[in-house]
This record gives C-alpha cells, structure tokens and sequence, in this order.
C-alpha cells in the first residue's frame, strides 16, 4: 500500500482524512508492471459504451496523457480501464500537486468534456504485497563497524522512480528492529530519485550495540542472517507541498554483507 501511495502521489492522488461527497468520477489505481499502471475511470451518467478515445489533464495543466480503452457500461453506472504509460506522465502534474485535492478534465476525441473536483480519499488504490517490492524495497541491511562497545549499519532501500522526470527526497528517518527489539535508527536530507530507473538509497544506522547483541548476537557469532524490519518515513517534495511516504520494510542483517 505504501508504495502506491507513493505512485499515486505523482498522479496528484494521496491519502486525506477529509470527507467529501463522491466526485462525477471516480478513480480506481493497480499497478500493473514496471512501465505501466492501470487505471479505472467509473461513475454514472451520460458516458457512451464502447470504444473511447481521449486525453484526461490534472489540476489545471495544458498537459494531457491520452486514453484509449473500451467503455464498459452496467444501467446507469460506466467503467473505462485503461493502461497508462509511467512515461507519459507528464512533470507539470507534480509541480501541480495540490495536498487537499484535485481537479481534472476528462476529453473525448469526438470533442466531449467532463470537468469535476476529487478528494484524495475517493481514489481506490490496489495491488500485492510483491506488485510494491517493483517500486520499494530493503536489499539488505550491512554491518559496517562492529566493536565491543558500538557498531555502524547501513540499509540498502532500492525505490524504482519509473517517471521520466526525477523526485526530490527531502528526508528521511527511520528505526531498525530485529526480535521486536529496537536496535538502531537514521536519518538523511537531500536525496535525488533519478528519472526511470531503479536508485539505491544507502540509509546510515547508528546501531544501539547493547540491544543489538540481546536480540542477535547468537546469530552474529554464529555467521547467520537476522530478520529485521525498516520502519519510518520518506519525504518526497513537490512544489504544492511536501508528502509523506511511510516505510515499513522486512529484510535481513548481516556482518559485512
């Protein structure tokens, strides 16, 4: 889930705890690959069934990304899937992201418009567990520096940014755990997620050496691998404001890895 909402941000959808009434249309998102994202446009009213042409803009931009898919309609109710291409997401979207909601504009090709405002509640997000490891994910996380009295980690975190324009991180923090215990925490500023391609974000632990050894140190001694859990949260930053990501990854710990 996190990393849809990580998707979904640069679309101008994230989560808000705001209530509003249901939007003319609705939007339903799932990832669908490593190039692609599915969307569904759904709603009730005068949209015709079949074969659909078109263009949908976000928050008042000139650019479009086109539509193409077959409109699907059950009485009064519509549905229009269609596949959307991380490529042509355009880079004015999210210099336009607005953190309360946002507006769009939906064109036919035979010249039919339909306008109307959402709140970021309204937006369906779906996906897998292993659909999300695509985007983000804890590689492994290395000791670097281990002494009797203190010792040094890092976390390898891979985040796929698959538009074609980079994201700015903020920051981030975060907090390592192995056995339910506590064992280290970070932070970093100023990170850059390249345009489409995987980046490895290298995440500097300060490691609590006492509780590193109650909760691992048999399995270090022994030269085995030990589970641990990434918690914390990735700040992405856009003109419109910045947006929180949460981090909540499962990898394992090792010496020298």
């Amino acid at each position: 889930m996190a990393t849809l909402v990580f998707l979904a941000l640069v679309l101008g959808i994230a989560p808000s705890g705001d209530a509003a009434p249901p939007a003319p249309v609705r939007f339903t998102l799932a990832v669908s690959g490593e190039t692609t994202i599915r969307v569904t446009l759904s709603g009730t009213g005068d949209v015709p069934g079949g074969p659909f042409q078109g263009s949908i803009a976000v928050n008042g931009s000139t650019a479009e990304v086109p539509l193409a898919g077959t409109v699907e309609r059950a009485g009064k109710e519509w549905n229009l899937p269609v596949t959307v291409r991380y490529a042509d997401v355009p880079a004015d979207w999210a210099d336009r992201f607005r953190p309360d909601g946002f507006a769009y504009r939906l064109r036919s090709a035979s010249g039919r418009e339909w306008t109307g405002t959402a709140r970021w509640q309204d937006v369906e997000l779906e996906g897998s567990h292993d659909a999300a490891e695509e985007f983000l994910k804890l590689d492994d996380v290395s000791l670097t520096n281990v002494s009797l009295l203190s010792s040094e980690a890092s976390a390898q975190v891979m985040v796929r940014n698959p538009f074609s324009f980079p994201l700015k991180i903020a920051s981030t923090e975060y907090t390592l755990f192995a056995d339910g215990r506590e064992i280290g925490s970070g932070r970093t500023q100023g990170l850059l997620l390249h345009a489409a391609q995987k980046n490895r974000l290298a995440l500097p632990i300060d490691v609590d050496h006492s509780e590193l050894l109650a909760a691992a140190g048999g399995a270090l001694v022994s030269g085995g691998d030990v589970a641990v859990r990434l918690r914390g949260k990735l700040v992405v930053r856009l003109k419109g404001g910045d947006v929180t990501v949460p981090l909540a990854l499962s990898g394992h710990l090792a010496e020298g890895s």
